[in-house]
């Protein structure tokens, strides 16, 4: 009987070095498709919170969530120590300073404290971001990270998720709003002290991307320099451009933050700056109507 001859080193050796070039020449198309992937659930979601904005704004007389959230360089906040949620002479839901930490991601909760949207909408699944910790229904929770409300800093499970994970509870940026009624008339153009749906263009870029300029004091992410890449693409899907939700309830991939409405010298707004501005300028509002200005 004929012995079976067994594998030799060198044979072994070559059929591995085969499989890890064909690995290499199949890798780039399998994460291309996984960005592809992740690109349209992306969208996907932008969507659907279009759809929880149009809702929102239906019920509150055209005015996009805000609950004061904003700027502290908006003027005086209001003596009863808290705010407007949609407009400046209604009751407010948010107690001041506290959702100034929070950035204008409070703004955006409304949307899952009152029912119109799900926390995992605003996760992008090509980030490491997750879903948040805590849950609608509160209104005294005003934003995506849970936070102690003796200390007023993150519970201690959000910290192990800040310190562990680059990344944070909600993918994006949202127009930041005018701040408070105290708003100096001359720095917004004498527009509302909230985005409305019918005072603002239907081009205005109201939910994109996270910002590449800009985080939160509590998820300090990694940004970039306004000065060294004056029009750079949100982080969130390697720079390659960005998912943006505008104003009519639109979706659209832009390779290029410079995608908002016509600005008065003929060029497309960059939704990642304000007009006139850089992202870190001390006034760092909307300069008018037609300024796309997405913070977190």
């Amino acid at each position: 009987m004929r012995a079976q001859r067994g594998v030799t080193l060198s044979e072994l050796l070559a059929v591995t070095a085969a499989l890890g070039g064909l690995l290499a020449l199949l890798l780039p198309t399998v994460l291309t498709v996984k960005d592809a992937a992740n690109t349209a659930a992306c969208a996907a979601n932008l969507s659907r919170l279009g759809q929880a904005l149009r809702l929102y704004a239906d019920d509150h007389e055209g005015f996009l969530p805000d609950c004061g959230a904003s700027s502290p360089l908006g003027g005086q906040v209001p003596s009863d120590g808290r705010h407007f949620p949609s407009l400046w002479n209604k009751p407010g839901t948010c107690d001041w300073p506290a959702v100034k930490s929070l950035g204008n991601q409070a703004n955006l909760w409304i949307l899952v404290r009152d029912g119109y949207a799900a926390a995992r909408l605003f996760v992008c699944p090509a980030t490491a971001d997750r879903l948040s910790l805590n849950r609608g229904g509160d209104p005294a929770v005003t934003g995506f990270l849970a936070i102690d409300p003796l200390t007023g800093e993150p519970a201690p499970e959000e910290q192990r998720f800040l310190t562990r994970v680059a990344a944070g509870r909600c993918s994006y940026s949202y127009q930041n709003q005018f701040a408070h009624p105290g708003t100096d008339p001359a720095l917004t153009g004498g527009a509302p002290p909230t985005t409305h749906r019918l005072m603002s263009p239907q081009t205005l870029a109201v939910l994109a991307d996270r910002n590449p300029y800009t985080r939160t004091d509590l998820v300090r992410q990694p940004v970039v320099s306004p000065d060294e890449y004056p029009a750079a693409n949100s982080p969130n899907h390697q720079g390659a451009g960005q998912n943006v939700l505008y104003l009519e309830g639109d979706v659209q991939w832009r390779e290029t933050p410079c995608c908002g409405p016509i600005r008065g010298d003929g060029r497309l707004d960059n939704i990642y700056r304000p007009d006139e501005g850089a992202p870190d300028d001390p006034q760092n509002i909307p300069r008018s109507p037609r300024d796309s200005y997405l913070v977190p």
